[in-house]
């Protein structure tokens, strides 16, 4: 069956959405006015501008990891159809939201319902995305000789867990929200460690698994 849409136009278009997200995260960094500052308030500014710093590294990694999955997803694709597009429509307007609660907890991280907000932000992208991956699968729009049931089955629950721990991180919020931002932090760096589907792909150079 022919693809609705070419997959290099498709793939283009989500990548091009994904690098305007990860650029506009920065935006909210503000170059501070130091004109007449001394030594002392440079540091105090910098240590103000920390919190969207920080909002920035994480989010910038966030989308990353999400572009990396959507990426080996991508490999495995031989067609998309129309519904394929729509979830992949879906899931770049949450992408592309991303910058919103970035900018809210960078400026506002005290907050439960600012620091709740964003996880579940991100956890709802986590359940779009893996709603993508399980009707890409149960349709059988992929084509890969490694892609058997074994391998479905591990990338599978390796991609679950992504909605999970933002799901249980902004739900911590509600006791502590430091321990809610450390886990934001955390998650985007566990999954940058290469996934199952890497390995699967011989997407990783030698030496590496």
């Amino acid at each position: 069956m022919k693809s609705f849409m070419n997959l290099n136009r498709f793939e283009a278009f989500s990548d091009g959405i994904f690098a305007i997200a990860m650029t506009l995260l920065v935006i909210e960094i503000k170059v501070p006015d130091l004109s007449q500052a001394t030594a002392s308030t440079a540091i105090d500014a910098l240590i103000h501008a920390g919190p969207h710093i920080l909002s920035y590294i994480t989010s910038f990694l966030v989308i990353g990891v999400l572009w990396l999955n959507h990426h080996a997803l991508f490999h495995l694709l031989k067609r998309v159809d129309r519904i394929v597009l729509t979830i992949n429509l879906i899931l770049l307007m949450c992408i592309a939201f991303i910058p919103f609660p970035t900018a809210l907890i960078g400026e506002y991280g005290k907050l439960q319902p600012i620091v709740m907000s964003y996880g579940l932000t991100l956890s709802f992208t986590g359940i779009v995305y893996n709603a993508l991956w399980f009707y890409v699968v149960r349709q059988y729009l992929w084509d890969h000789p490694q892609a058997n049931r074994r391998f479905i089955c591990q990338a599978s629950l390796w991609s679950i867990g992504y909605p999970i721990f933002y799901l249980i991180a902004s739900l911590l919020s509600l006791s502590n929200t430091t321990l809610s931002t450390v886990l934001y932090i955390l998650t985007p760096l566990f999954y940058l460690f290469p996934s199952v589907i890497d390995r699967q792909l011989g997407n990783l150079p030698d030496g590496v698994s």
